[in-house]
């Protein structure tokens, strides 16, 4: 009798959802030898292991990544761990996700708060489903919330969960900060609170040391029927190829060749529609000679097709059949600097010798501003250090979609409506450009600067915050920089719609003459007395002047709109210009006048760290 090990997950950034761990029982007839033994009975034994259930809400994957290290570490140490994904927690599953969870020794969840202190679109409904009348959500549990402190609401959604889970605290709630250093909160927590708090309830270890089972298995040359998409990677399935018929530079002045801003155009394909001020998805691509480069340092045939498959009820983290260059360049992140644990789980497939050595010792507590020094601020990802620092380390191509972190879509904000322009939609995208602190090569940020050259791009459309109020209401619209992407649409719609109600637009950038991005159409639109215009130029005096400035000189006219006529009020951006803006509101209506728009639905922002 050969009693074969549970089902393993990969690495941190693989997105398999995994439903059911097992032991199994093998009796064989006549040899021993596994290999020539011909199979009678297979009996499958359950897992007595105590259970640990690792919930996740994510939605950049920031939340799923840490929870497959809790459940890495969690198998080490052990635990019979399942991932979950908090999408599938629905209200006609309620019943049997309770009695999971009841079952469990402990059920940690990774709470990720999105925007201004909503839930992520994975845990919607599972939040709905919490916030309702129903008082059954009672078992052994913990929290760890992620969240951003440049936000207003920070960590709301984990300090939601923690009030509102009942049962035994099993330990402590944490936070982390991504404004500061996310990783460092959890490692922190996770290893002096989480463990400590659990550990006692643990079963017999695993080796620590071991490469872990790959949960995501490679066919060769097959062509597998259209695979179900996982829900966190459901983006990949759902984007379509779509054509850049207009990509032209908006900065009127780019002879210090830092700075790009582009006017992108892309014609809608077939079947997609959008909303005015909606979000579009795009999924970047990798450069081109990035990838080939890796390939030829593993030894991949770029060209080689295969398809992927998995244990118990798999969903797939990509679409397959594909190639070897198209998943590197569509679904791997090859760029962003990888985590200190994915640098420990690379550890596991480095031989003996310096590669190993300073992986171990960059993903350790000591290490940490060696890591800061020479991953973080060198921007080194996962091909650079393949081909460039780690070249003893010879990854399979299994191994290197298991073990890498996927890439994830970025979202622009529609610069465009959707009654003036249905057959196409705008972006305003800012290029991301800078140097290799340690190289000194230059780079450009992943989705912008693919979006700066391509002719065509993988989009689909994602439902934003910002909705029109009736045409008689008026708006006040604070967009700086490509904060102006949904002022542009909102604007179109109402001279469209030839709307009653006044629009005043507060627009912020360095200087008039370099960064006013859309000058002629905003001028254009004040000269037809569509729109009132209030401008900051930070940078065209000695004292540097923000839109947030401007408005509290602007105190009466907000205070009336506001107050006297109901005005709304949206704003884009970076988040500490947006604290800034709600900071200046309050200062001129009240801090119980912004709660009541925040409440209502009146004050709108989407911002972005």
């Amino acid at each position: 009798m050969d009693k074969l090990s549970p089902i393993t997950l990969a690495a941190t950034g693989c997105t398999l959802i995994v439903t059911s761990v097992a032991v199994y029982k093998v009796f064989f007839s006549g040899s021993k030898d596994s290999s020539t033994a011909s199979k009678e009975v297979v009996e499958e034994v359950e897992d007595t292991r105590p259970k640990l259930n690792i919930y996740f809400g994510s939605q950049t994957g920031t939340a799923e990544g840490l929870c497959r290290v809790v459940e890495r570490e969690g198998k080490e140490r052990g635990f019979n761990c399942e991932v979950i994904d908090l999408e599938d927690w629905e209200e006609d599953s309620h019943e049997e996700f309770i009695k999971n969870a009841k079952k469990a020794a402990c059920n940690v969840f990774l709470m990720a708060t999105y925007g201004e202190g909503e839930p992520t679109d994975n845990a919607s409904q599972f939040i709905k489903l919490l916030k309702s009348e129903t008082d059954d959500f009672e078992f052994p549990h913990t929290v760890f919330g992620l969240g951003n402190t440049q936000y207003e609401f920070y960590n709301a959604m984990g300090k939601l969960l923690d009030k509102k889970l009942s049962g035994e605290k099993l330990v402590p709630y944490g936070e982390g900060d991504d404004d500061k250093n996310l990783e460092e909160d959890f490692e922190n927590w996770k290893d002096g609170v989480f463990w400590d708090g659990i550990g006692g309830l643990a079963g017999p270890s695993e080796e620590s040391n071991a490469k872990p089972e790959n949960a995501n298995k490679v066919v060769w040359g097959k062509s597998a029927p259209t695979p179900t998409p996982n829900p966190s990677t459901k983006f990949y399935f759902d984007a379509k190829s779509s054509t850049i018929t207009v990509n032209r530079e908006i900065l009127a002045d780019t002879s210090k060749g830092a700075n790009s801003t582009k006017h992108i155009e892309v014609t809608l394909p077939k079947g997609m529609k959008y909303n005015t001020a909606d979000n579009a998805g795009i999924l970047p691509h990798n450069p081109k000679a990035l990838v080939n480069s890796l390939i030829a340092h593993l030894g991949f045939d770029g060209s080689a097709t295969f398809s992927l498959s998995g244990s118990g009820e798999y969903k797939s983290i990509f679409p397959t059949p594909s190639t070897v260059h198209s998943t590197l360049t569509k679904y791997v992140d090859l760029l962003a600097p990888p985590r200190r644990s994915d640098l420990k789980l690379l550890a596991k497939y480095a031989p003996e010798g310096l590669s190993k050595d300073m992986l171990v010792r960059l993903s350790s507590k000591e290490g940490k501003q060696e890591y800061e020094d020479k991953i973080l601020k060198s921007y080194v990802g996962i091909a650079t250090l393949l081909t460039k620092k780690c070249t003893d380390i010879k990854l399979s191509f299994e191994d290197l979609i298991n073990v890498a972190p996927r890439l994830q879509p970025r979202y622009y904000t529609i610069s465009s409506s959707s009654s003036v322009h249905p057959k196409s939609l705008h972006m305003t995208v800012a290029v991301t450009k800078g140097v290799n602190s340690e190289s000194g090569d230059k780079y450009v940020g992943v989705c912008s600067g693919h979006l700066a050259e391509t002719s065509e791009c993988d989009m689909f459309v994602k439902e934003s915050s910002f909705k029109l109020p009736s045409d008689s209401t008026p708006i006040i619209m604070v967009g700086p920089g490509t904060g102006i992407a949904p002022m542009r649409a909102l604007m179109q719609e109402r001279v469209n719609r030839k709307a009653k109600g006044r629009n005043v637009l507060f627009f912020g950038c360095r200087k008039k003459n370099e960064d006013w991005l859309y000058r002629e159409e905003m001028e254009e639109w004040v000269d037809k007395g569509n729109m009132e215009l209030h401008l900051a130029f930070s940078r065209e005096q000695k004292e540097k002047v923000y839109v947030q400035n401007v408005m509290e000189n602007k105190g009466e006219l907000i205070k009336d709109l506001v107050a006297n006529q109901g005005a709304w009020v949206y704003v884009c951006g970076a988040t500490r210009m947006g604290a800034d803006v709600v900071k200046a509101l309050k200062f001129v209506v009240g801090d119980a006048k912004v709660k009541d728009m925040q409440d209502k639905g009146e004050l709108i922002q989407e911002l972005w760290a």
